[in-house]
C-alpha cells in the first residue's frame, strides 16, 4: 500500500484517492485527475498504434504498404522528440511514450528491411503468366491524366499546410515572449540548464517539423498507387487517437493555467500532435476509398493484367471482353 499524499491538500484541494491507491501518484482535484488519466489513455492508444502494423507486414511478409520516407520521418522525429523531451523536462509519460516509439520504429525498420532486402517475396505461378489485355477507352474510360492532376492539386495543398504551419512555428519560436522567456531562465538558472534548454527548444521544433512531414510521403505514395493495400489503417486510428488524448492532457493539467511557462515549452509537441491529425483523417479517407481492390478495378476500368488461375477473376476478365467485343478464349 502506498503512503497518503504529502501534502494532502494543495490550494484547499484534496488529493484523489483512488488514484493514488492504484497509481501511486499525488494528483489533486478533478482536472489533474483528468489529464493524468488521459496520459495514460494516451500511452495505451502508442502502445497499440505500430503493433497492428507489425503484425500485417508479418502476415503479408512484406512492407510494401509502407513508404520509407514515412518511416525515416517517423524515426528522426520520435528521436529528437526523445531528446526534446529530456532537456526540456517535460512530463514522465511524453517521456516513457518519446521511449516506446523509437523503439518500436526500429522494429518497423527491421521488418522494411527484411522483407525488402533478405526476403523479398518470390512471384508466384500466376504472376507469371499474367496475360496484357488491350483496354478499351470507350467503354471503360481510364482516367489517368485527371489522376495525375487531382494527386498534384492535393500534393500541392498539403505542401501549402506544411508551410504554414512551418511560418506559425517560427513566428512563435522567435516572438518576444520567447526572448524574454529564454531571459528569464539566463537570470533563474545556471548557464548549463540554459543551453540544454535551449538545445531541447531546437529539437523540439525539429521533432515538429518532421512530425509535419511524415505522413506526406505515405499519403503520397497512397495516391500514386491508389491503393492501401499492406497499410493497416488501425496504426493510423490508434495514432490519431493517441495525439487527441496527448494534446487534451497537456492543456487539462492544472500546470498550464498556473505556469504559462510550461504551456510555452509544450508548444512544439501540441503542434506536433494536431498537425498529424489532418494528415491522419486524409489517410483514413483514402483507406475508406481504395480498400477495395476489386471496387476499385470496376470503377476505373483497370484490366491492364487478370490471372487467368482464378475462376472468379477469369469471369470477370471474360465479361469485359465481351462487353468490348473481342473474342474470350477459355484456356
Amino acid at each position: 500500500m502506498f503512503e497518503a499524499c504529502i501534502p494532502i491538500t494543495r490550494d484547499g484541494v484534496h488529493y484523489v484517492r483512488w488514484i493514488h491507491t492504484l497509481f501511486g501518484a499525488c494528483r489533486y482535484g478533478s482536472r489533474d485527475a483528468i489529464s493524468f488519466l488521459l496520459g495514460y489513455a494516451s500511452i495505451a492508444c502508442w502502445l497499440n498504434a505500430q503493433l497492428p502494423q507489425v503484425i500485417t507486414n508479418y502476415r503479408n511478409k512484406s512492407a510494401d504498404g509502407l513508404s520509407f520516407p514515412f518511416l525515416c520521418n517517423w524515426l528522426l522525429g520520435d528521436i529528437t522528440n526523445l531528446i526534446g523531451c529530456l532537456l526540456t523536462k517535460q512530463l514522465p509519460f511524453q517521456t516513457y511514450l518519446a521511449v516506446y516509439f523509437c523503439i518500436v520504429d526500429l522494429g518497423l525498420f527491421f521488418q522494411y528491411f527484411y522483407y525488402t532486402w533478405y526476403r523479398a517475396k518470390p512471384k508466384t505461378n500466376d504472376e507469371q503468366f499474367e496475360i496484357p489485355i488491350k483496354r478499351n477507352y470507350h467503354t471503360f474510360p481510364t482516367p489517368a491524366r485527371k489522376y495525375k492532376r487531382i494527386s498534384s492539386m492535393v500534393f500541392a495543398v498539403l505542401l501549402f499546410t506544411f508551410h504554414s504551419t512551418s511560418t506559425i512555428s517560427s513566428s512563435l519560436s522567435t516572438s518576444p515572449s520567447g526572448h524574454l522567456y529564454s531571459k528569464s531562465l539566463s537570470t533563474d538558472n545556471d548557464e548549463s540548464t540554459s543551453n540544454a534548454s535551449f538545445i531541447g527548444r531546437i529539437m523540439a521544433w525539429t521533432c515538429t517539423v518532421l512530425y509535419l512531414t511524415s505522413r506526406m510521403p505515405q499519403i503520397w505514395k497512397n495516391y500514386v498507387r491508389r491503393s492501401v493495400e499492406g497499410l493497416s489503417i488501425f496504426m493510423f486510428i490508434f495514432a490519431a487517437l493517441g495525439n487527441l488524448t496527448y494534446t487534451i492532457s497537456i492543456f487539462t493539467n492544472p500546470i498550464a493555467s498556473s505556469d504559462p511557462k510550461y504551456l510555452h515549452e509544450a508548444v512544439p509537441y501540441i503542434l506536433g500532435s494536431v498537425g498529424t491529425l489532418a494528415f491522419d483523417v486524409t489517410i483514413f479517407l483514402q483507406w475508406c476509398a481504395w480498400r477495395d481492390p476489386g471496387r476499385r478495378r470496376r470503377l476505373t476500368g483497370d484490366f491492364d493484367y487478370q490471372k487467368l488461375s482464378d475462376g472468379n477473376r477469369y469471369r470477370d476478365f471474360r465479361a469485359y471482353n465481351e462487353r468490348s467485343g473481342y473474342v474470350t478464349t477459355n484456356y
